[in-house]
């Protein structure tokens, strides 16, 4: 970037059309070798760090903070900032919004703060989990990312998306996003790769839980094999016209745990989940298979009875009704 050398007198003219920076007066400041962080810097601060040039800031604004790394407003914008000491006073010479949400809760994940060097710079490595408030949007983000401390502007971001997974403690199953700016510096998207190794906001599948075909990834594979996205805010996936789905050694009963409802014959016993998933037991194969994968936060509860051996009746909250033949699945060859 090229200096620019002003008068005064020319600087006064044009100030309305340059960016105001911030300045932070402490008086009690006597050198740049000495000088203490200020208390209306730091308590408001995620994160913040004296450096040789002045100071390097993580914060969020927010109206409505919960806590210290808890922030719940119609919008949460995570800043880094970097400021100067000059004349006993702050200035702050850089600041980016790394993340902005709205209509969310923002949650720094404190446990996972790290830095790391790479290439002779200095990155400052966080996480944040974003939930949306209400019912219309079941699904979670959490996003890691690497600041380089000496220029702020330097930034790069990884996404995780996914759901609540009962495979892990408070935490979310799904994918990483691709991100292009991370495609071309390879270093530093390795570097975020194994920085996002150690959340525990994020499900780490073992080697063989990566296979589509493994039996807790019956949810996925069920709404691949069925072209179905079946989280919903409120509202459920409804009759098909065709259902697709996978016999399981494994008993799929024990991921989820004790259904709310079951039913069963002489051939099949079937269960069903609190606003989830419907799940089967085939007596005579000795196998498992899920029937329909869905989940919501309203009007997806279901009843279930048998018509006949092999034809379920499904009723929803809202009187709905259809019927699945069970001899009419289509299963995996």
């Amino acid at each position: 970037m090229k200096k620019i050398i002003i008068t005064i007198s020319f600087l006064g003219l044009i100030s309305c059309k340059q960016e105001k920076k911030e300045t932070i007066k402490d008086e009690n400041i006597a050198s740049s070798e000495s000088f203490q962080i200020p208390d209306s810097l730091s308590k408001n601060s995620i994160f913040i760090e004296k450096n040789k040039d002045g100071i390097f800031r993580l914060r969020v604004q927010s109206k409505e903070q919960r806590g210290k790394y808890f922030f719940a407003d119609t919008a949460n914008i995570l800043k880094a900032e970097q400021y100067r000491f000059e004349n006993n006073h702050f200035i702050k010479t850089k600041s980016v919004d790394l993340e902005k949400t709205e209509w969310s809760y923002f949650e720094i994940d404190s446990t996972n703060i790290t830095f790391k060097q790479l290439n002779s710079k200095n990155y400052f490595l966080v996480s944040a989990n974003t939930t949306n408030m209400g019912k219309a949007v079941p699904n979670q983000i959490v996003q890691f990312w690497a600041i380089n401390k000496n220029d702020v502007k330097e930034n790069y971001n990884l996404l995780y998306s996914g759901y609540p997974s009962e495979f892990c403690n408070e935490c979310i199953k799904g994918d990483f996003a691709e991100n292009e700016k991370l495609n071309i510096n390879k270093s530093v998207k390795n570097l975020l790769y194994q920085f996002a190794k150690n959340s525990k906001l994020i499900y780490h599948p073992k080697f063989s839980e990566k296979n589509p075909n493994n039996y807790k990834n019956y949810q996925e594979k069920w709404e691949t094999d069925n072209g179905q996205d079946s989280h919903f805010g409120a509202g459920y996936i409804g009759e098909l016209d065709k259902i697709y789905s996978t016999y399981y050694q494994k008993d799929l009963f024990s991921i989820l745990g004790t259904p709310e409802m079951t039913i069963e014959n002489d051939q099949y016993l079937v269960g069903t989940y609190f606003r989830g998933n419907l799940l089967a037991y085939d007596k005579k194969k000795k196998l498992y298979f899920p029937v329909i994968v869905e989940s919501c936060a309203g009007f997806c509860n279901k009843k279930i009875e048998f018509v006949n051996d092999h034809t379920l009746k499904i009723t929803y909250e809202d009187d709905s009704s259809f019927e699945i033949d069970l001899n009419k699945i289509i299963f995996d060859t």
